[in-house]
């Protein structure tokens, strides 16, 4: 029997869409030590602008040239930091973007969202010690958005840093504030692994209750009703599998599993 280990499942696409996902980040305070010329912030602003201009038209190179000359310009605004390190981001350049999230914060450490990604950015180098730090940072200041996924992030580092105590916790933070299909199945795996068997189904039937045609989950659940020799059900949802993903490797197993269960 095998067990599908919980882990991030973060897309370039997702990345790439964010950038622009959100309003502009506003600075929350003054920690300029030195005034910059008038002219040049205006020019700056102006950059800028046109930068996300060009990102919003998927103008990239374009939106990396401006944001690189607002920077230049004024290079103690800490939103500017913060969008050209969205663009490295959404390059899968992942160190010049930790650069300029590290730079914002520096300059206003209430920007929440370059907590975020730098704890994406360490949760993808799997230093999970590293990126709960930057999550708490983010989910310690107010208006987090989204913090479910927030806390489904610290979930998973713990987990897959073998402390699933810590996880469950965090898993449950998350069902807290909204429940949700994949936390549930996440935090069913952990069950799983931890050989809880009656409480992975219990969260497998809760997942399939806010998302039926939930593959996975499907998939997972029958091979728990298969080693409770519950056939019938395992059968069914092995049958949903097929169903609702037919091309997936899912489903071949599926099949597999049933022709395996009607020849004994």
């Amino acid at each position: 029997m095998s067990f599908f280990r919980a882990k991030a499942l973060i897309s370039k696409k997702w990345f790439e869409a964010a950038i622009f996902s959100f309003a502009l980040v506003v600075s929350l305070g003054c920690v300029t030590t030195e005034r910059m010329p008038d002219d040049n912030k205006i020019l700056a602003q102006k950059k800028f602008k046109e930068a996300l201009q060009a990102g919003a038209l998927n103008q990239r190179d374009n939106m990396m040239v401006l944001l690189k000359e607002a920077v230049k310009l004024n290079p103690l605004e800490p939103n500017f930091h913060f969008f050209l390190g969205e663009a490295y981001f959404t390059q899968g350049d992942l160190v010049l973007a930790e650069t300029e999230y590290l730079t914002s914060i520096k300059l206003n450490n209430n920007l929440k969202d370059s907590f975020r990604r730098l704890g994406l950015i360490y949760m993808q180098r799997n230093d999970g010690k590293q990126a709960i730090q930057y999550f708490r940072e983010d989910l310690a200041r107010p208006g987090t958005r989204q913090p479910q996924q927030v806390y489904n992030w610290v979930a998973l580092c713990f987990y897959n840093l073998g402390q699933t105590n810590e996880a469950e916790i965090e898993w449950k933070k998350a069902l807290e504030i909204k429940d949700n299909a994949g936390i549930r199945l996440n935090l069913a795996l952990a069950y799983v692994n931890d050989e809880r068997f009656d409480q992975a189904i219990d969260s497998l039937q809760k997942a399939l209750s806010l998302k039926p045609r939930f593959s996975q989950a499907h998939f997972e659940l029958a091979q728990l009703y298969l080693k409770e020799n519950k056939k019938k059900q395992a059968i069914d949802h092995f049958q949903k599998v097929i169903l609702y993903s037919p091309r997936g490797k899912r489903a071949k197993k599926s099949k597999e599993y049933i022709k395996r269960v009607r020849l004994k």
